[in-house]
């Protein structure tokens, strides 16, 4: 039996609340403004508790990275620990792909 008003479309159940406030969180990633950037992490974040480990790789390992980049633009850390925050990141995000690779194997 049919739900009254489906129009057989399969229904994807995503962490954010609708696509405004992806679109918001996708152009804060890409600012200059480094504030921007955190607050488009903080969304990120609460995206991750509700959507926990179906959160999409691309979206974790993007936030990684500029994650990294606030971190080098407020010249807290030095060289060499940037180097292990960015070596890190690339990592993870290795080790993600990987990871939902072969669970869908």
């Amino acid at each position: 039996m049919k739900k009254k008003g489906t129009t057989g479309k399969k229904r994807h159940v995503v962490a954010w609340i609708n696509k405004t406030e992806w679109d918001q969180v996708l152009e804060y990633l890409y600012s200059n403004d480094t504030s921007l950037q955190k607050h488009a992490l903080h969304r990120i974040s609460a995206w991750k508790s509700r959507y926990a480990d179906n959160t999409p790789v691309a979206v974790e390992c993007t936030a990684d990275l500029v994650r990294c980049q606030v971190l080098d633009r407020c010249g807290h850390l030095k060289g060499h620990e940037l180097a292990l925050l960015y070596g890190t990141a690339m990592i993870r995000f290795i080790n993600l792909i990987t990871e939902k690779h072969s669970l869908r194997l």
